[in-house]
């Protein structure tokens, strides 16, 4: 029963583990990369329906009739959108007070 060394058994051991942890960490790589691609796809179409959103928003946007044509919830979405650019330019003119008034200070 006793076919090797205690030597030769631990090195066969050594030897089949580093194979298996070898293929383990080569389907693990696998599926790693796998959701990596999910993920770059995803991503690439939640970026093209921000760009399609956008689009169709400034074309929107200028244009009364359009709006009007369109759905209560298009609609509600343009005047949302319309709120927040309002807000961000405010935001924006008091980032610019701010760091007006510090470099003042510094001076």
């Amino acid at each position: 029963m006793n076919t090797g060394t205690l030597w030769e058994r631990i090195k066969q051991g050594l030897r089949d583990g580093a194979t298996t942890a070898a293929e383990k960490a080569e389907y693990l790589g696998k599926l790693g990369r796998a959701r990596l691609d999910i993920a770059r796809t995803r991503h690439a179409i939640h970026d093209a329906f921000t760009e399609l959103g956008g689009q169709i928003y400034e074309e929107l946007k200028d244009h009364e009739a359009a709006i009007e044509a369109q759905t209560e919830a298009v609609q509600d979405h343009i005047a949302t959108i319309s709120k927040l650019e309002e807000q961000l330019q405010n935001q924006e003119a008091q980032f610019k007070v701010l760091q007006e008034s510090d470099s003042t200070t510094e001076a």
